[in-house]
């Protein structure tokens, strides 16, 4: 980590537990959920999104009764 000078951040999307914000300079994303900051660049971002969709969907189709199957997503 450079001691130069502090990141310009832009807010990208915030709601009541989380935001994330872009650093203008490097292209880095920060993910703030609680005192948790995850440090990720935009392709691992894309990744826990698609993650977090497909929990979502599985969760709310159990909940219904049925079962949804998807497909396995990472970073490879």
């Amino acid at each position: 980590m450079s001691n130069s000078r502090p990141c310009r951040h832009e807010l990208l999307a915030r709601n009541g537990i989380a935001k994330v914000k872009r650093c203008m300079d490097c292209g880095g994303v920060s993910l703030h959920l609680g005192p948790v900051t995850l440090q990720l660049d935009e392709r691992a971002l894309e990744a826990v999104s698609h993650l977090l969709l497909d929990a979502t969907r599985m969760l709310r189709a159990r909940d219904q009764g049925g079962v949804l199957m998807t497909s396995a997503r990472g970073l490879a």
